[in-house]
This record gives structure tokens, sequence and C-alpha cells, in this order.
């Protein structure tokens, strides 16, 4: 597999940490993945994410895929057991396990979030977001810089 270089990371995310200060065991918390832009002169399809380095103390649920059109807008973190004001997720159409397609010089409408399951205390912060995706029939892997907090009191 090569590593990519046509997807350029847009978002608060990619300067800072996302997180949540009052995170309690046995609780799901998601965390966006940077809004992804093709920089590149072909369309790529979006096949797969991953978090690059999983502290103890929190597993993954999923990656769902999800459109800003189906959720207010981007949606930078969620509390699974709250919703705090935002739209309910379980309910929104999730797009994971279908690529998708990014056309040259385009901000896609997707974006992935982490689903989190804190088993826990947690050693580290969750840190690297890993994008999949084929180009003119080439697989790539691309890191983007994301760091997600679940801090406990």
């Amino acid at each position: 597999m090569r590593t990519g270089t046509a997807l350029v990371g847009q978002g608060p995310g990619l300067s800072g940490v996302i997180g949540n200060p009052n995170a309690k065991v046995g609780r799901d918390y998601r965390f966006a993945f940077p809004l992804l832009r093709n920089n590149s002169k072909e369309p790529v399809s979006i096949t797969e994410f991953r978090i690059a380095s999983l502290p103890s103390g929190v597993k993954v649920i999923g990656y769902p895929v999800y459109s800003v059109n189906h959720t207010s807008g981007y949606q930078l973190a969620y509390d699974d057991s709250s919703h705090e004001g935002g739209p309910e997720l379980d309910k929104t159409p999730n797009y994971a396990g279908h690529p998708y397609t990014i056309k040259p010089g385009v901000l896609s409408d997707k974006y992935a979030m982490v689903h989190l399951h804190v088993t826990g205390k947690l050693s580290a912060h969750v840190k690297g977001c890993e994008v999949y995706y084929t180009q003119d029939g080439q697989s790539y892997r691309q890191s983007l810089n994301c760091e997600f907090a679940l801090d406990m009191k």
C-alpha cells in the first residue's frame, strides 16, 4: 500500500484536541475525523477509516460516516448518552462500508467519526486519523493529524 498525498484535512480538529472533560466508564463517545478535500487532479474513492494510536481504556465500536447535510453541519464531538442538542446520530444515515468518491478540488460533504466505548481510565489520548482510498487503480493510506481526549475527574 502506498502513502497517499491527495487529501487535505480541514476543520478545527487539525490544530488542537477535541474531547470530553467528563468522560465516564461504560459510555460511548464519537469524534470527527477532519473534513476531506481532494487536492489532486483525479477523483479518489474513500474506502476506510482507522485510528493510528488507541490507548488502553477505550475500544473502537466503529467508524460511522455521515453527511453534513444530514447532521446539521459538521459534528465535532458527540456523547451517545446525552445527544446535547445535536442530531441523534443512530437515526442518521450512516455511509460506512460504502466507498464514496471525492472529485478533484472538492471538499466532501461526508465525514467520518470514530465511535469509542470507554472501558477504563485512558492511559493517553486517542491519536492519528488514517484514511484509506483508491485512485487510478492504486490503494493508498494517508495519515492526518487528529487527537481526541476522554478525560476523567
